[in-house]
């Protein structure tokens, strides 16, 4: 079982834009922190891609279990990574270190094949690797590029892309290993799920960390990571100390495994899983995919290491599976942004950040339980600024659009933490005054008043009228409006800019 370039049985990622000139200067900027040289392009990014394909691909070596096999296989994440932030640019360098690969590769293992044999076998493995990752990489990029695909969608569309296309690329490889004579036809079927294991953990694990170091050293990106750029993270030693549990579990359960000789004790590996999503919750994206990197080589490391080759199935799918879950882990604290979001716009007014009618419907069934369970008194106003029409129809909508959110700032400065402040509709406006003595209640009411006649829009000073009215045994959301809307009226019937209570 041989691979051109790879191994005889391999058991083996907002609103996102494209990058415009301005990106391109800032991301050129932004590169300098990490990159220490000018931002790659044309042929010196085309030599970088090769070299450094070929260094990833030694990677796969360093654990190698047996000839030509190993338990991951990093260049299918790397060349994943390579299409998702190049694009066709990156066509010619991967074909190119496929071929080169090959034919070292036959040299290395003593294949007997001519150097044309393995050139024409490494123009075969480059077209079946390539085809299915550039197709898996047009498909996360597209998606990456759309400005209102979540974080979740994306990861989970990730996840897919490497699993199929890993399978994939496994089929057209071992197909044009035995066409390339490369590997017998009868060793097929052993060696098709350790190859699109090991594929996909390459692309799982690795391939997130290589397009943001691709990002970071091509000038020419076809996208960028703002979405993923999320810079909730402790301080560097608490990062550490995580980083160090992780490895001391993953030393832990596999020297377990060493001892006892066991298939079961190797699924304690899975457990890594609960550190890693810790991790993925309270660290940045970039600490999170650094430190899967991290554990993931600790344990194809052991794996040979420790000589523990009867289980490598085992921490394959271990590797992806952990991977997966580290990966959903990233979504969290975007999630979390886009609930409080979401909250913010039902439940405080975009105009005046006053609590919404939708907030103080829920709000106020709550007060009003406990105003009648604790006795405490529970006052209701309603007001609005007098002769808001004309202020529109005279000044504009500008000025009108001005003078609420100056009547909202002035009423939030007068009012207790414990007090609540709605927009009902229009420039019509909704207290929730808890636990206050009636006196207390007129008295803060009146403060809302006074400041609300400092205000002075285009020479024009503004007025309100108030209506008050006192929780009763019986009531509801209903009645304390109905009440409050007739002293509201009151107060307009007197001239306004006054506050009646009834």
């Amino acid at each position: 079982m041989e691979k051109p370039a790879v191994s005889k049985s391999r058991s083996q990622r907002a609103s996102t834009v494209d990058q415009s000139t301005s990106n391109v200067h800032e991301h050129t900027e932004n590169a300098g922190s990490f990159w220490p040289y000018k931002p790659l392009t044309g042929l010196y990014r085309d030599a970088f891609l090769i070299l450094s394909w070929l260094a990833v691909w030694q990677i796969g070596r360093i654990v190698e279990y047996t000839e030509h096999a190993s338990v991951w296989f990093p260049a299918a994440g790397y060349t994943l990574a390579c299409f998702l932030v190049l694009g066709w640019r990156a066509l010619a360098p991967v074909m190119v270190a496929a071929i080169i690969i090959t034919i070292w590769n036959g040299h290395n293992y003593a294949l007997a094949l001519s150097n044309i044999e393995l050139a024409w076998g490494g123009l075969l493995f480059g077209v079946a690797h390539i085809l299915p990752y550039f197709a898996g990489a047009s498909v996360v990029g597209h998606l990456l590029r759309k400005p209102d695909v979540s974080i979740p969608q994306l990861i989970v569309s990730f996840l897919i892309v490497g699993c199929v296309s890993s399978l994939v690329a496994t089929q057209l490889v071992i197909g044009s290993l035995v066409l390339s004579n490369q590997m017998s036809a009868a060793d097929i079927q052993e060696a098709m799920l350790p190859f699109w294991i090991g594929d996909m953990a390459g692309v799982v694990v690795l391939a997130p960390l290589f397009a943001g170091f691709l990002v970071k050293v091509c000038t020419d990106s076809k996208i960028d990571l703002l979405a993923f750029s999320n810079c909730a993270a402790s301080d560097l030693p608490s990062y550490f100390r995580k980083v160090a549990i992780n490895l001391a579990l993953i030393f832990f359960v596999m020297l377990l495994a060493k001892l006892t000789h066991s298939r079961d004790s190797a699924f304690a590996i899975f457990f890594l899983a609960i550190t890693h999503m810790w991790i993925a919750c309270t660290e940045s994206t970039k600490r999170n995919v650094i430190s899967l990197a991290i554990s993931s080589l600790c344990i194809v490391l052991l794996v040979h290491l420790f000589a523990l080759m009867d289980y490598v199935k085992v921490y394959q799918f271990a590797l992806n599976v952990i991977a997966a879950n580290a990966l959903f882990g990233i979504a969290i604290p975007q999630l979390q942004a886009d609930n409080a979001s979401l909250k913010d716009r039902v439940f405080v007014d975009t105009l005046t950040k006053a609590y919404t009618r939708e907030y103080l419907v829920q709000r106020s069934a709550l007060e009003i339980a406990q105003s009648l369970e604790t006795g405490n008194t529970l006052y209701f106003v309603m007001f609005d600024l007098d002769k808001f029409k004309r202020i529109n129809d005279e000044l504009g909508h500008v000025d009108g659009d001005n003078a609420l959110r100056r009547l909202s700032q002035v009423t939030k400065d007068a009012l207790r933490k414990t007090d609540v402040f709605a927009r009902f509709g229009g420039d019509e406006f909704v207290l929730l005054l808890p636990n206050i003595s009636e006196q207390n209640a007129l008295n803060l009411v009146n403060r809302v008043r006074e400041g609300i006649n400092a205000i002075t829009i285009s020479n024009v000073s503004l007025s309100s009228s108030f209506g008050v009215t006192k929780l009763q045994q019986n009531d509801s959301l209903e009645t304390l409006i109905q009440r409050a809307d007739h002293a509201l009226y009151a107060s307009k019937e007197k001239g306004g800019n006054t506050i009646t209570l009834e």
